[in-house]
Order: structure tokens, then C-alpha cells, then sequence
């Protein structure tokens, strides 16, 4: 008993069956998980992706416009300039706000959103770009 080691708190009794206390979790059915799944038409699948992937290339293309500039104007050139890089912004916020409206509807409302995204890819690219 010399080399016993000192025990700290309250050590007067083992804790017994009405010391513990047990909480269970909810249980999650798949049909509660079917409810708030988004959303796909048949075969509308493939075009929410893609529309999905032209409003994120708007983001990236918005950033890369953005670092062209701010590039620029630390070494005292032009750049793309502001107009430039105020309708890049706008045509990505634009895409994907229609995206997520997109990604939450079904039919028509879903169609016309996929619609509004590449209209506001193809306007950027157009007016940005090839013109």
C-alpha cells in the first residue's frame, strides 16, 4: 500500500443504474431524408450540372478579372479596367442566384433559371470577350 496513488473527487461509492442518465439521438428515416433532398427532373439532371458548372466558371473568370486589375494597377498600367470588371461580377452574382433558384424548383420555373444562367455566361463572354 505504499505505492497507492492518491485519488482526487468523489470517491465514496461506485456509481450505480439511477446515477446514469442516457439521452437517444432522433432517428432519421430516409423518407425524412427524400424530403429535403433537392429536387431533379428526369433528365434535368445533366442540365443543372452544367449550368451549374457555367456559374461557377463566372465566379472563377469575375476573380481572375479581379486580380488582372488589381495586377495592373500596382504597376501602374490599365488593365481590363472597371466597367470590365463590374459586369463580370454582376453576370457571376446574376448566375448564381438563377443556380440556386435552379437547384430548389422543378419544371418550368427550373428551366428558366438554367436558362437565365447561360444567357448571363454567353452576354459576359459575348460582350467581354469576343467583342
Amino acid at each position: 500500500m505504499g505505492n497507492a496513488v492518491p485519488v482526487t473527487g468523489p470517491t465514496e461509492r461506485l456509481p450505480t443504474g439511477d446515477d446514469v442518465t442516457t439521452v437517444e439521438f432522433p432517428r432519421i428515416t430516409a423518407a425524412d431524408v427524400a424530403d429535403t433532398a433537392p429536387r431533379t427532373g428526369s433528365g434535368a439532371g445533366f442540365l443543372r450540372e452544367l449550368s451549374g458548372a457555367l456559374a461557377v466558371g463566372l465566379c472563377v473568370l469575375a476573380l481572375a478579372v479581379l486580380a488582372l486589375q488589381i495586377i495592373a494597377t500596382t504597376k501602374g498600367m490599365p488593365g481590363p479596367g472597371i466597367a470590365v470588371l463590374i459586369g463580370h461580377v454582376t453576370a457571376a452574382v446574376a448566375a448564381v442566384v438563377a443556380q440556386r433558384f435552379a437547384d430548389r424548383k422543378t419544371g418550368p420555373e427550373a428551366a428558366l433559371a438554367v436558362l437565365l444562367v447561360a444567357i448571363a455566361t454567353g452576354a459576359a463572354i459575348w460582350f467581354f470577350w469576343w467583342a
